[in-house]
């Protein structure tokens, strides 16, 4: 079972007692409206815990999705995300945090926790993140990361009726051994 730690937060594997809060965190408008998926239901996110829980058996294991969790007072309060492309020793990231705590440092202590696992343990080279242009707070996490923006994905998503674009960044892990103290 994957655990990572930062400063304020323990990322951890979802359970299935997580669906509540994972449906009170992903319902709002606040969490969806730059994403590109439908307004979560009762039995998507049901659906989407279990899946999660299926794919932690995978092996090699090429996704983690993991459950934010403040450590003082034990609250979910949002997301990580990492899928692996391995051949490519390539990653995607992402994170989200519940919208009553945005604004605290929280994304970019779980993405800077998702970078270390990532470069560390999963010795990969490429982690790469990518967000609606709109999207204002995900670009500063991606720039506080060190990720660098490579430009714009035109019209690449058909969501909820019209085309989004997307904003993609990267960084690599020769990027690291150039500022180590980053992460």
């Amino acid at each position: 079972m994957t655990e990572l730690e930062t400063a304020r937060l323990l990322l951890r594997e979802f359970r299935a007692s997580d669906e509540d809060a994972l449906y009170d965190y992903s319902h709002p408008e606040q969490h969806w409206r730059h994403m590109p998926i439908e307004p979560p239901t009762q039995e998507n996110v049901r659906a989407q815990i279990w899946k999660i829980l299926e794919s932690r058996d995978d092996y090699p294991r090429n996704i983690y999705h993991l459950a934010a969790i403040d450590k003082a007072s034990d609250e979910f309060v949002g997301e990580a995300s990492l899928h692996i492309y391995r051949p490519l020793k390539l990653g995607t990231i992402g994170w989200g945090v519940i919208y009553t705590r945005a604004g605290q440092g929280l994304a970019t202590e779980i993405g800077q926790a998702l970078l270390r696992f990532a470069f560390g343990k999963l010795e990969l080279h490429r982690i790469q993140a990518m967000c609606n242009p709109e999207n204002h707070a995900s670009r500063r996490v991606m720039a506080k990361l060190g990720m660098k923006e490579e430009g714009i994905i035109r019209d690449n998503l058909f969501v909820r009726g019209a085309w989004w674009s997307s904003v993609g960044a990267a960084i690599l892990s020769t990027d690291l051994s150039e500022n180590p103290s980053r992460l």
